[in-house]
């Protein structure tokens, strides 16, 4: 074939030789979503906040500054890398409580003051696998939580009265 379309019996095009047409506009406006999605993914991936530890290592930070994303956490997730975490932005300090609901790995818990001063920690916690969950909370209350790969905390020293400096965005936070 040469590639025109040819007419059926009635002088019309039939719907299926077009239906590439539209599969193609179709594709096309696909690819152009996920190119846009992949470039504010790209910018949210180089915001992202970085805790820095009294050793002088780094850990990057997933934000969780929602109430929604501070509802989800790091539920579902098969596993978290020694370099990596999640920091929950809280507007007011609180005795913010943490469950394990959904969780499928242990973590370290931190909670910071409004100078990021560690106030309470939680090692090693386990994931909730019957209900009811228990709630961690803090002795104080605190602004921020951080939570850490199980045994993170340990390893990096961190106990209370311990202050942590991150990066949220281009300015300190």
């Amino acid at each position: 074939m040469d590639g025109t379309l040819t007419p059926c019996h009635n002088g019309r095009v039939h719907p299926s030789f077009r239906q590439p047409r539209r599969q193609t506009g179709l594709l096309i406006v696909m690819i152009g979503a996920g190119l846009i999605l992949a470039g504010a993914a790209h910018d949210k991936a180089t915001s992202l906040p970085v805790l820095r530890l009294p050793d002088g290592r780094s850990i990057t930070l997933e934000l969780a500054a929602t109430p929604q994303q501070r509802n989800i956490g790091l539920m579902l997730r098969p596993a978290l890398a020694e370099d990596h975490g999640m920091l929950f932005l809280f507007p007011e300090p609180d005795r913010h409580g943490i469950w394990m609901k959904n969780m499928l790995i242990p973590i370290d818990i931190l909670w910071l003051d409004d100078r990021k001063q560690v106030v309470d920690l939680a090692i090693n916690v386990p994931p909730c696998r019957i209900e009811p969950c228990l709630v961690y909370r803090p002795q104080a209350a605190a602004r921020y939580v951080i939570e850490l790969a199980a045994g993170a905390a340990l390893r990096a020293g961190l106990h209370p009265g311990v202050t942590l400096s991150f990066t949220v965005g281009a300015t300190a936070e």
